[in-house]
């Protein structure tokens, strides 16, 4: 016979899975779903094995009724979060594809089976997708590791402009400065830092980034007062900025 800890999760995944605010089981439903050579069910070991899952903290709902019904209630996400995180990603520039199907089908695994047909929506992204999106992204990983780890980082920087073979900036000197945040446009991600060349905040487009490495060296405080927000709206706002990404 198996153990109560192993019967309690097969009855958690099935009522995780199985059940949602319009789709209740019994406890004859469970019964019969759940039965094997090994496990004997009966109407009292079923409610009180949810009673159990209940006091454990899951909010599983008892529809009172002639029979009972019982569903699955509150999750990690509900369904419009599950919805809106899986249009930023089918939209993403940097999501490959192939990876954004394995991500759309982890989210699925956050509601019921019902629901898990409407997380993907018929959402087309016609923005094409350059072939340098990944190495943005795992720039941008970096970056922000490099911020919660409160060190400062090395880069080199492109010259603007389009194209693979771009010049870099001083025939690629080192910039190092320390990253407060990253900011995003609507269209490309800036890299809001404290430079240590310039003594001063600097906005630089992530996609002129070359090369971003972490350092054993502490970051600076930030200003006192200092908004990466604003200071990123100010500075994309002045036609010179535009003009070098």
């Amino acid at each position: 016979m198996v153990s109560n800890k192993s019967r309690l999760l097969r009855l958690y995944r099935y009522l995780y899975m199985y059940t949602d605010d319009k789709h209740y089981t019994t406890k004859a439903e469970i019964m019969e779903t759940l039965k094997d050579d090994e496990t004997v069910y009966s109407r009292q070991t079923v409610r009180n094995d949810i009673d159990t899952l209940a006091q454990e903290g899951y909010d599983i709902e008892t529809v009172v009724s002639s029979g009972n019904y019982y569903y699955f209630r509150d999750r990690e996400f509900t369904l419009d979060e599950l919805r809106m995180i899986g249009d930023a990603v089918a939209s993403s520039r940097f999501i490959g594809k192939k990876q954004k199907s394995v991500i759309l089908g982890k989210l699925k695994q956050f509601c019921s089976k019902y629901q898990a047909q409407s997380v993907e929506r018929h959402l087309v992204c016609v923005v094409p997708q350059e072939s340098g999106d990944a190495l943005i992204c795992d720039m941008v990983n970096t970056i922000n590791d490099a911020i919660n780890q409160e060190r400062k980082i090395s880069f080199q920087l492109s010259e603007p402009g389009e194209g693979k073979r771009r010049k870099l900036v001083g025939e690629g000197e080192n910039f190092i400065c320390t990253p407060f945040d990253l900011a995003w446009d609507g269209r490309d991600y800036h890299l809001v830092c404290w430079s240590d060349k310039e003594g001063k905040p600097m906005l630089y487009p992530v996609k002129r980034i070359v090369k971003p490495v972490i350092l054993g060296e502490r970051a600076v405080e930030r200003p006192e007062g200092f908004r990466s927000e604003r200071f990123a709206m100010e500075m994309l706002s002045t036609p010179s900025t535009r003009r070098e990404q």
